[in-house]
């Protein structure tokens, strides 16, 4: 089947959103002591849910427009669009100052003032078809999205059940490939 369109997902797969929510907790050192697999991340750091979104609030849009791409953003921008066109889809938090912040962000690191390939929401599944992937680090994301129709890969991560992998390029690039394989 042809893959006609990819929405990537932003916090977690280009744009490092837990490296910079551990550093806003004094905590940038649990990243590399991260359970394999774990997804609660207020849990791993002995936190609410309250406790754990107090600090991003209190920064507002700063802390999403700051916060560093991930080093594989370029190769993986590249690979991306040698296969299809694609749009980010990413998910708001609760800070009203979240989503104007996180379209900053994607102007600065796209470099271009006037990116409008996104859409901000919560529910990515709505926008599932047979010949769309979802790229996602949240397992949530991805189960909905293939429940829907559409096609989705698990961008690997320490909090996600593929851990493992460390090249996390070629392993989406090898999971495209299997998607657009005639057979």
């Amino acid at each position: 089947m042809a893959v006609r369109h990819i929405l990537l997902d932003m916090d977690g797969v280009i744009s490092d959103f837990m490296g910079a929510i551990l550093e806003l907790h004094d905590q940038g050192h649990l990243l590399e002591q991260w359970p394999p697999g774990e997804r609660n991340y207020a849990g791993v750091l002995g936190m609410t849910k309250d406790e754990f979104w107090k600090p991003v609030d209190s920064v507002g849009g700063r802390f999403w427009q700051e916060f560093p791409p991930y080093p594989w953003l370029d190769e993986l921008l590249t690979l991306l669009k040698q296969t299809a066109p694609m749009t980010i889809s990413t998910s708001p938090s609760r800070s009203a100052a979240c989503a104007s912040a996180k379209v900053e962000w994607l102007r600065q690191h796209f470099q271009q003032p006037l990116f409008m390939d996104f859409m901000i929401g919560t529910q990515k599944y709505l926008l599932a078809k047979p010949d769309v992937v979802l790229i996602d680090d949240q397992h949530k994301n991805v189960d909905l999205f293939r429940e829907h129709g559409g096609q989705a890969i698990l961008f690997p991560q320490p909090w996600n059940e593929n851990y493992a992998i460390t090249d996390r390029v070629g392993y989406v690039k090898s999971e495209l490939e299997k998607m657009t394989q005639v057979g």
